[in-house]
């Protein structure tokens, strides 16, 4: 990318399969983000996780990963730095086109509405709750609950946005929503069990 990087998240995520080398892994993922990686990170990671492809557990895969980014922000307190074996893993062609192609759309969806306002929301000690609510949704979308992905892949996306926009009141919604989430996900899996223990009852 060059200095004309457009300043749009979805921008940013559209340009993604032109930005990448050739077989790309993680790190470069976050080097073609660009300075906002940060949130802009947590949002495009959300992104294949939230929209199903069949036969592929993207859910878990993406989970597990914003899991782990989310915990080393919460540790350093800063920007994320990929654990070394992280940043090797090698992204799939088809997991590059589902998020350039069908992210935008749902970025567009979301930043539309954020401006920055409300910044004491987002100071640098807060990013530490955010981060472990980040961490938690990772969680719940890496756990094979039914229609467990929606709502904490839509958490971390209005998190990512917000951060990345400096919107205290969507960091703000995003909270919100991960207790919505964290709810809806405690229940499911409650019914699922209660489901199982009826029929072997």
């Amino acid at each position: 990318m060059t200095c004309n990087r457009p300043e749009a998240a979805s921008q940013i995520v559209a340009a993604i399969e032109q930005a990448l080398p050739p077989d790309p892994r993680l790190r470069d993922l976050v080097d073609a983000l660009g300075e906002r990686a940060g949130g802009i990170l947590l949002a495009a990671i959300a992104i294949p996780a939230l929209i199903p492809v069949p036969g592929v557990p993207l859910g878990a895969v993406f989970g597990t990963v914003l899991s782990i980014i989310a915990c080393q922000m919460a540790v350093s307190g800063a920007e994320p730095r990929l654990p070394h074996w992280l940043a090797r893993v090698r992204l799939k062609a088809p997991v590059i086109t589902l998020l350039s192609r069908r992210g935008p759309p749902l970025l567009r969806r979301v930043e539309r509405r954020l401006r920055p306002r409300a910044s004491v929301l987002i100071t640098r000690t807060g990013k530490l709750p955010l981060a472990l609510v980040m961490a938690l949704m990772g969680a719940l979308i890496a756990l094979p609950i039914p229609f467990g992905n929606t709502l904490p892949g839509l958490s971390v996306i209005l998190m990512g946005l917000g951060l990345a926009a400096d919107d205290g009141l969507a960091v703000l919604g995003a909270l919100l929503l991960a207790l919505l989430a964290t709810g809806v996900s405690v229940a499911l899996t409650w019914a699922a069990w209660s489901g199982i223990v009826h029929l072997l009852g």
